[in-house]
């Protein structure tokens, strides 16, 4: 099975967002997730009390999460882009009134359906819950999330966005969550179970100054979708 790394199916539209500095705290956790048969890491997720930044092996995109805005950040191009959490609110309003109307377009693919249960388990020394997707009625992946590291905003922010959506949310748009999604909405994934096979867990390491920074790089140029 190839692992989803970066699947925003969420909200399609990044708008420019007015304010363009972020304030640098220091980092306190690093979160690496780590493929079981290879033993090779697949993403590392840097974290302190304000922000949260997400970085895959697999693509040169990286996603900030700060105390009020999203961030993806494209080192190939020296880019980024950067959406308010009330801006990413209003987009999604905008996508589930096009998905709930008259003239909405029947749905192709498999019958999708992502749900977070009350079942718990402790991942990595953290408090997990247990999401499941189903693709036609039956069970395919398994993901641990814990929602014990994510910075009070961007926590404030997912539950807001969770409450809004719908029940058969992802079965309307027949799409699943990225990383980046499962760490606005549920929480930061620990470990992916997918068909019985572990496929990847994390490892939390105790960070200390290092000089990592979590902010837009000096020199790149923000812009619009």
């Amino acid at each position: 099975m190839k692992t989803r790394i970066l699947a925003l199916s969420l909200v399609l539209v990044f708008f420019a967002y007015g304010k363009s500095d972020i304030v640098s705290a220091k980092q306190s956790k690093v979160i690496e997730l780590t493929a079981t048969d290879e033993g090779l890491k697949i993403a590392t997720i840097h974290l302190d009390d304000q922000s949260l930044l997400f970085e895959s092996n697999h693509s040169a995109e990286t996603f900030l999460f700060t105390a009020d805005a999203f961030y993806i950040i494209n080192h190939k191009d020296k880019t980024y882009r950067v959406q308010s959490f009330d801006e990413l609110q209003v987009a999604l309003r905008q996508k589930l009134s096009e998905i709930g109307g008259p003239l909405a377009p029947l749905p192709t693919g498999p019958d999708t359906d992502i749900k977070l249960t009350e079942e718990t388990d402790t991942i990595a020394g953290l408090k997990a819950r247990k999401l499941i997707e189903t693709s036609n009625s039956k069970q395919t992946n398994v993901i641990w999330v814990s929602s014990d590291l994510v910075p009070s905003g961007l926590r404030v922010a997912g539950e807001k966005m969770r409450m809004m959506l719908p029940t058969d949310y992802w079965n309307k748009i027949r799409g699943h969550p990225g990383i980046p999604e499962i760490i606005l909405l549920y929480g930061i994934p620990l470990k992916l179970v997918s068909d019985g096979r572990t496929v990847y867990q994390a490892k939390v390491i105790e960070a200390t100054d290092s000089g990592f920074s979590m902010q837009v790089p000096a020199g790149y140029r923000k812009v619009a979708k």
